[in-house]
């Protein structure tokens, strides 16, 4: 069976096998090399099963007629089948005959029989196979929604769409890998159950075909009976086992599947090169003028601006106020591009209000017919300008830069919203630089809309993956990337290197000076003092990735050092240079001799008759080399031809320009899946006309309702007024321009909203989804629920659970006031403490006017706030600010509780005359961190509640006002317990 193995499942089944066959064997083995405490593997019952073997009844299990492993070989067709043979008696007077010590009736010996040859069927390699491989082919999954699943998934969840999904084959899963780990993740949280069929009937018939007799009478029926019930025995059992294990195959395919998607859209967002300017080569980077005006409108709150130069200098930054209209501002616009020449503007915000200012920009560049830089056309072969471009800059690196500890240390006096602006210039003058910075924190940017199904180890390996490739392609300026961290910032993922090797390769070439001349120099040079910087494994794999820009001032500088050429490939380089230069072996033995190795393509260069390459031959090369050499560099050759004619050429694509739908969602946070036309929607009205209505949804988009789609009166000031809050059904949703056409008939918005839903007429239970929809109508009738609406921007009618996914693409921090289940006395506040971490808190309302407007006192524990405002501002706001303190601490662990531990003992392990402790979040409860100690090698980690609170944090009942007051009232502590414990 061994050699069958092809598969961890597989293996899996052959150890389970051998400890079932072999545990006392196991047990004396392990005894003797004093190993006692050896792990109960499943499927090893052994007492029971040690009396059935060593007692008369194992003469039953025989009269079956045929071995569990030969049965399995029948039913998976391997090699001639083998039908079992009847006792010459009836199974219970053979029962009867093998009565002993051990089992005293017959009744007892079937029954221990049964067992054992069950138990053999269960852990049999074989029949698992075939079980597997019926399921694999045949299986059919189906979900079922659960009590809980049944109120809480409802038609907004994103977990509907396999609510009541029913029938689907296994090979669908290849096609939409999401929709099972939707099922996984929906069934861990209590929401489904996810059933695999495969035909259980007709799967059992085979079964017992395999295992009858070819005999016909009365004892050979009773002894096909007595297999069917030994059958019946162990197929719950098999089938429950498979199903957990294919289920758990089926997770880690369709994780793998999405990991794939994920890469390739991390690829194609690093497959950019930076923006180019007119009339230069690919490659080149832009001075680009960056503004933003962040949340703010741009009609009344400043607009901050920063000026990069193509080295990625802030040179110059500040704010403007109204370009739309302010004249002043649009002078001052005006002449700070007119004094330094920008490439292009870059805009971007984190609001709709941001696509006014781009218009406003568009049109003021319009307007003053302002041009970039002069360039050569290359059809009149003139000096020419054309109007300055104004691109809408993907931001996600720069949200996350804006306010990180990096951005602090870089522009310590520069405002959030202006480094903000710094990362978009910066980003368009390449994005790989701005994406490698991140590190770690890329995992937090959005690849895939099931991302947070995905392991967060296996997603890092990915997303690595996808940057070492590509910084491979690009390659690595050894010399710049000791002047420039961005630059720096790309060398562990150089192949060969790493995060260690990479840092070890900074220090090394500082110590040789921090220049490197050529690339034989990273292996070292005693002749000039030069310590090695890697070895020459590492060398030979990473030489041809890290480069050193040619000078033709430097008598030792090689051009080939700035190719992709690999050292090893050098004198095909200089053969070929040769060759296209047509000369003969004195005059290259006369060049070299003189001035080096590298004189050949130097004066290849110095000449410019890189373009003679393309008139070698380089098939004869291939076949030369192959013949004489058995070497096979065809494509190095191809290489090499390439990189004289174009050294290090950028290889990525253009910049990528984002597309309406790509704009729409960046400004709102929503996707034409979660916003799109026949939803219905909370509006707060804004303006109130006779004829028509202006309403802002909860994203920032504007929406317009006509005086036929509000109320059948003579005016619309008569059903809504200003401030108020309803609901909307969209008519149609404009993505390019940030509006909606919206309707509030009533007729309308009795027809409610329904996601497509299309998996055929057997792969959805309709009698389900209606008879639910029937049930929950019913139940609102019994409690007489009404839906609760509040005068509140933050108001939003949702259940906890769309509370969730509504912050689930907010920053930290963001909150939402909804109706609360315990009744119109209470309201429910969420907010959003980290990724995935939400706390969802109780607000008791006292002093009410009536039963659905605000109380006048809203107490939450012991803190009490007289309006909703200042809960938010005195509460919310001011623990998010805690939480955010807490985490840009340098003791913060951005890693599980159990994670945190394992780090701590690596680092006390490293460190042993240390004690050391960290901060990791709760995720279980959400506003709380662990606090995790350890003393000492030896000492177990200790891990104690951190509360955070209004006014500060709370550990062991006292309170501190911030993290420092935190850290050493926590070591004060700490110390005097020590003492009272003796020192110990």
């Amino acid at each position: 069976m061994t050699p069958e193995a092809a598969t961890m499942e597989d293996l899996q089944d052959l150890q389970d096998y051998l400890h079932f066959q072999y545990a006392q064997q196991l047990k004396e083995l392990a005894a003797l090399s004093g190993n006692t405490g050896q792990t109960k593997r499943p499927g090893s019952k052994s007492s029971l099963l040690d009396r059935v073997r060593k007692s008369r009844a194992m003469q039953f299990v025989k009269a079956y007629g045929v071995s569990v492993d030969q049965l399995a070989k029948n039913a998976l067709r391997q090699g001639k089948k083998v039908a079992p043979d009847d006792d010459a008696q009836y199974p219970m007077d053979l029962a009867d005959s093998l009565v002993d010590g051990t089992f005293s009736t017959g009744d007892q010996v079937i029954n221990a029989a049964r067992q054992l040859y069950a138990e053999e069927l269960f852990v049999s390699p074989r029949m698992r196979k075939h079980f597997r491989n019926s399921f694999y082919q045949a299986a059919e999954i189906s979900c079922r929604r659960t009590d809980k699943g049944l109120r809480r998934i409802d038609e907004s969840h994103p977990y509907y769409e396999i609510k009541y999904l029913q029938n689907q084959a296994i090979a669908d899963m290849v096609h939409q890998p999401e929709l099972f780990l939707k099922m996984m993740r929906a069934e861990e949280e209590g929401l489904v159950e996810i059933k695999l069929d495969m035909g259980r009937y007709e799967f059992r018939r085979q079964l017992y075909q395999e295992f009858e007799s070819e005999n016909f009478s009365d004892r050979a029926e009773q002894w096909r009976d007595e297999r069917k019930k030994v059958l019946d025995l162990a197929y719950p059992k098999l089938e429950k086992f498979i199903a957990k294990s294919v289920k758990e195959v089926i997770r880690t395919f369709c994780q793998d599947e999405v990991l794939k998607m994920c890469r390739e859209e991390y690829v194609k967002r690093l497959d950019q090169a930076p923006w180019k300017p007119k009339g230069m080569i690919l490659g080149t980077a832009a001075r680009v003028l960056a503004i933003s005006n962040g949340m703010g409108d741009p009609g009344r709150d400043p607009i901050f601006w920063a000026w990069v130069d193509d080295d990625g200098r802030v040179l110059e930054q500040g704010k403007f106020g109204n370009l739309a209209r302010d004249e002043r501002q649009r002078e001052e616009f005006v002449e700070l591009l007119d004094r330094r020449r920008a490439d292009v503007i870059a805009v971007s915000g984190w609001s709709t209000q941001t696509h006014k200012l781009v218009l406003d920009v568009e049109a003021l560049v319009r307007d003053r017919n302002i041009l970039g830089g002069d360039f050569d056309d290359p059809e009149t072969d003139e000096r020419t300008r054309e109007p300055l471009e104004v691109v809408v800059v993907n931001d996600e690196v720069a949200r996350l830069y804006k306010d990180s500890p990096r951005a602090h240390a870089e522009h310590p006096s520069l405002n959030p919203v202006t480094r903000y602006c710094v990362a978009l210039a910066r980003y368009m003058q390449d994005p790989m630089k701005q994406y490698a910075a991140l590190g770690k924190d890329v995992s937090s940017l959005s690849f895939h809309p099931c991302q947070n199904l995905l392991p967060q180890d296996k997603l890092n390996k990915y997303l690595e993956s996808a940057m070492v490739d590509m910084v491979n392609l690009c390659g690595v300026n050894i010399n710049d990337a000791m002047t420039d961290t961005y630059v720096q910032n790309l060398l562990p993922y150089v192949a060969g290197l790493g995060p260690r090797k990479a840092m070890s390769v900074v220090k090394a070439i500082n110590a040789n000076g921090g220049v490197v001349n050529t690339r034989d120099e990273l292996v070292g040079d005693p002749d000039s003092g030069k310590l090695p910087v890697v070895g020459p494994r590492v060398w030979n794999n990473c030489a041809s990735f890290l480069w050193i820009e040619y000078d033709a001032t430097n008598s030792s500088s090689d051009p080939l050092d700035n190719t992709r050429v690999h050292p090893e490939d050098y004198e095909l380089g200089r053969k070929m240079a040769a060759d296209a230069l047509e000369l003969d072996e004195e005059d290259v033995k006369a060049e070299t001799d003189e001035n080096g190795a590298g004189a050949i393509v130097r004066k290849l260069f110095k000449q410019e008759e890189q373009d003679k390459v393309n008139e070698l031959v380089l098939e004869e090369y291939a076949e030369q080399l192959l013949r004489n050499y058995q070497q096979r560099k065809r494509a190095t050759l191809e290489t090499i031809r390439a990189e004289l004619q174009a050294v290090y050429e950028e290889l990525r694509r253009n910049f990528s320009l984002l597309t309406t739908t790509e704009i729409f969602t960046m400004f709102t946070g929503e996707t034409p899946q979660t916003l799109c036309d026949g939803m219905i929607v909370p509006v707060n009205v804004r303006v109130v006309k006779d004829d028509f209505a202006l309403v802002k949804l909860d994203c920032g988009i504007e929406g317009r309702l006509e005086a036929h789609e509000v109320t059948s009166r003579s005016s619309v000031k008569d059903v809504l007024s200003s401030g108020q809050t309803a609901q909307a059904k969209i008519l149609e949703m404009n993505y390019k321009d940030f509006a909606a056409k919206m309707s509030m008939r009533e007729d309308v918005l009795k027809i409610p909203y329904k996601r497509p839903i299309n998996y055929g007429r057997d792969g959805w239970d309709y009698a389900l989804e209606s008879a639910d929809k029937e049930e929950l109508r019913e139940k609102d009738k019994t409690t007489g629920r009404t839906q609760r609406v509040v005068k509140h921007p933050n108001f939003k009618p949702y259940n906890s659970v769309q509370a969730e996914e509504y912050l689930g693409s907010k920053p930290i921090g963001e909150v939402i006031i909804r109706p609360s289940s315990k009744g119109n006395d209470h309201l429910a506040v969420t907010w959003k403490v980290a990724d995935n971490v939400y706390q969802h808190i109780d607000v008791l309302e006292m002093q009410k006017e009536n039963e659905f407007s605000v109380g006048k006192i809203l107490r939450i524990s012991k803190y009490t706030y007289t309006d909703l405002d200042e809960l938010i501002v005195e509460h919310v706001k001011a623990m998010a600010r805690k939480v955010e303190e807490l985490m840009r601490n340098d003791k913060y662990q951005n890693r599980s509780r159990g994670e945190t531990e394992k780090w701590l003992t690596t680092y006390i392990d490293a460190n042993p005359q240390r004690s050391a402790y960290a901060f990791c979040i709760d995720a279980k409860h959400p506003g709380y961190f662990w606090l995790c100690f350890k003393a000492s090698r030896t000492a177990r980690v200790i891990g104690l509640p951190v509360r955070v609170i209004p006014q500060g944090f709370e550990l062991k009942g006292y309170q501190y006002p911030d993290m420092r007051a935190l850290c050493n009232g926590f070591k004060l502590r700490f110390q005097n317990e020590f003492s009272k414990m003796g020192g110990r």
